[in-house]
């Protein structure tokens, strides 16, 4: 079975933050004060990592201006770079809001004429008409009567264009003046093909220079960068390249992970053992770990949470949970690593290695989690190699951190809680079926997969309460 997409949550309009998770309120609210000052052109960027919450975000923003009575409307650039023109998407998005204005007809006639500019002046064709034309091993050179000829033409389109775009400004400025602002909120940039996301913001900056339509885009700045400098070269600065575009650059908050955990685990229905207090404690502390150490998105959270919660309610799971969390980490991460567990063939440094535990110290880490972990695989390599000694995995594990304090501390706790039956593997087949998520119905499923995607999915507006 495979989890699926992200579905999404809803976004009571008498309620907006009811199902926020990150507490982005007051950085929303800050956003929306600032748009009601604006009335230059200006262009925002949302600043925040892949999986962190944009699109919810940007849907809570949505709610809170449509509440002030403020034209907008949301799009997911993603979703449309499939080789349409980022000028039709963002005109048809401003003509959508004002459909019943009368000065439309006329927009869409100007915007038409600005398009077909666009397109010749363009056109690779106006490069091969000058360049010489080959025939056989001869070149042939354009006449200078030719060039003259075409070079006045090419000049006059240019200037055509220049007329029309100022002319369909002109519109859209007296168009929008009527309702003050018009903002549009395009998401999920980050992920188009580079050519698309350059020539967005070129339309953007170049055509939708206009007064009182501000736009909002959710990014990742750095990503997108990259993604700029290969189309580029690596050489050439991604990063600046976008700043000539940006009037603000407002990063998002670091989502506060352990209240994301505890969030999480209270939405548990399945296990009785999950289900007290303690219990929960312990997987949100061991979830909150793997967050810190494998830096974590909000979205690569709720996939592992998910994978978790579905094992545990295999028939084969038991009561090895830890385990399970730990193996379900492993097999999202590296599936031939978790294949390799399975058959008694893998590495211990290619565990640890994924795991990021080497060069961990008191000072970034829970210690006692740490030292849980590594009883985990202690167990599991005393579990799967009989010939083994478990003073000799304690050594092993111990000395895999750089760090001198984190050995000794490492083998004390490892020393204290090897035996624990907390911590013990019973029938380690039945935990990897669990871990491959057999022994659960569809019905369990559907039902756990919906119950999480509606807990903390991306948003959509609802009346509802």
């Amino acid at each position: 079975m495979k989890v699926s997409n992200d579905k999404s949550i809803k976004i009571p309009i008498n309620n907006i933050y009811l199902n926020d998770k990150f507490d982005r309120e007051p950085e929303v609210l800050n956003i929306v004060e600032l748009i009601t000052k604006i009335s230059d052109p200006c262009t925002i960027a949302i600043d925040s990592p892949w999986g962190t919450g944009k699109t919810t975000f940007l849907k809570f923003l949505e709610t809170e201006l449509g509440k002030k009575e403020i034209k907008v409307s949301y799009f997911n650039a993603w979703e449309n770079d499939f080789g349409r023109d980022p000028f039709l998407l963002i005109l048809n998005h401003i003509i959508k809001q004002f459909s019943q204005e009368k000065d439309i007809e006329e927009i869409k006639k100007t915007a038409i004429k600005v398009l077909k500019s666009i397109a010749v002046n363009g056109s690779k064709a106006i490069v091969d008409l000058v360049a010489p034309i080959g025939i056989g091993n001869r070149l042939i050179e354009i006449s200078e009567e030719a060039i003259s000829a075409l070079a006045g033409e090419v000049f006059d389109n240019f200037t055509k264009e220049e007329k029309e775009v100022k002319l369909l400004q002109d519109k859209l400025s007296l168009l929008i003046e009527k309702d003050n602002k018009m903002v549009i909120l395009i998401d999920e940039l980050d992920r188009c093909k580079p050519s698309f996301c350059i020539e967005l913001l070129e339309r953007i900056k170049h055509i939708f220079d206009t007064p009182n339509i501000i736009f909002v885009l959710g990014t990742d700045l750095e990503q997108l960068g990259k993604a700029i400098s290969g189309v580029y070269g690596e050489s050439y600065n991604g990063q600046k390249y976008l700043e000539r575009f940006f009037d603000f650059e407002i990063n998002l908050n670091t989502p506060d992970y352990n209240k994301f955990w505890q969030s999480l685990s209270e939405n548990y229905t399945g296990k009785d053992s999950i289900k007290t207090l303690d219990n929960r404690a312990d997987i949100e502390a061991y979830g909150l770990w793997f967050t810190q150490h494998l830096q974590l998105s909000a979205r690569d959270v709720t996939r592992l949470y998910t994978k978790f919660y579905l094992a545990s309610l295999s028939e084969y799971a038991g009561e090895n949970l830890p385990l399970i969390l730990l193996l379900s980490v492993v097999k999202s991460y590296s599936r031939e690593l978790f294949n390799n567990i399975k058959l008694n063939t893998f590495d211990l440094d290619d565990l640890l290695d994924l795991l990021k535990i080497r060069d961990i110290t008191l000072v970034n880490t829970n210690s006692e989690i740490t030292s849980k972990i590594l009883v985990l695989i202690h167990n599991l390599l005393l579990a799967n190699q009989n010939e083994i000694e478990s003073l000799e995995v304690i050594k092993l594990l111990s000395e895999s951190f750089t760090n001198l304090n984190m050995q000794g501390l490492s083998k004390q706790f490892i020393e204290g809680y090897k035996d624990k039956g907390e911590l013990s593997i019973n029938n380690l087949d039945s935990v990897y079926k669990a871990v491959d998520l057999q022994g659960i119905s569809h019905k369990q499923y559907a039902n756990v997969v919906s119950s999480i995607q509606t807990h903390v999915g991306q948003a959509t507006i609802t009346s509802s309460n």
